[in-house]
């Protein structure tokens, strides 16, 4: 997480004993509560493996949002 907010990612190889990490690439502009480096906040994100995100955002004050909560959901078995 960049001081403002962007997200970052970073390519990581390791071999052995040996690990590297590339440069940091820009990945896209969040929102996130505390600006994602507020410490007594916890991280705000997650990545899933699939490289989808979670992210806990800002709300306007002026909106109001619905939030749908859907609990012991299960897709269909294939």
């Amino acid at each position: 997480m960049a001081p403002d907010s962007t997200l970052m990612a970073a390519p990581v190889t390791a071999k052995a004993e040996t690990f590297n990490v590339g440069a940091p690439i820009r990945l896209f502009q969040t929102r996130i509560v505390g600006g994602g480096i507020a410490i007594d906040e916890g991280r705000q994100y997650d990545v899933a493996r699939d490289g989808r995100f979670l992210i806990n955002t800002v709300v306007d004050d002026t909106a109001s949002s619905t939030i749908t909560l859907i609990q012991n959901w299960r897709p269909p078995q294939k």
